[in-house]
């Protein structure tokens, strides 16, 4: 998947414009790829999160050290609030619930003026992939991307949605939302 999402991960790290002395939250790290790139770019405090426990071995490995790994889910996290300057959702959206508790979390763990940057598929590239018909993705376009920052608690003028292309066939949308 690291393969996959090398252009999503690149557009949403230039997005996140790393700063040295940061403190970031990659949600739904994986296998590290993101958390790799962030430190590449800054001197950050790196921080991972992840349900499985083969991802955490996989980022541990890659990072050798380098980051926090937690494991856990972010609506069952013990984030301390307003605690991060900014948070990175690769990927994570899919499964974020209809009431807004994954994105409330994460909204909570930044600190004022911190900020989140997240990727996923367009739902129209989407459609068409046998996996997302089981009822376990939650597709977005970018007004129901920017509805779901809502129901977590930012703000409609803090949000800014941006669709672009992955490949010739697959469209994503980037959002960038501050606290």
């Amino acid at each position: 998947m690291d393969i996959a999402n090398r252009v999503p991960t690149r557009l949403a790290l230039d997005l996140l414009a790393p700063q040295d002395g940061e403190r970031i939250l990659d949600a739904g790290c994986g296998t590290g790829a993101a958390l790799e790139g962030l430190l590449r770019r800054a001197d950050i405090r790196a921080v991972g999160l992840d349900p499985s426990e083969t991802m955490l071995a996989s980022a541990a490995r890659r990072l050798r050290g380098k980051a926090l790994l937690i494991s856990g889910t972010i609506e069952k996290s013990t984030l301390a609030p307003a605690s991060f300057d900014a948070a990175l959702l690769l990927n994570v959206l899919y499964f974020a619930d209809w009431q807004g508790r994954m994105v409330a979390a994460i909204h909570r763990a930044l600190k004022p003026g911190g900020r989140l940057v997240a990727y996923v598929t367009h739902r129209e590239t989407m459609a068409g992939w046998g996996f997302t018909h089981a009822g376990r993705h939650r597709l977005f376009d970018g007004q129901e991307l920017a509805a779901a920052l809502v129901a977590g608690g930012f703000v409609p003028e803090r949000i800014w949605v941006q669709e672009v292309p992955v490949t010739r066939s697959v469209r994503g949308l980037l959002v960038r939302a501050v606290r």
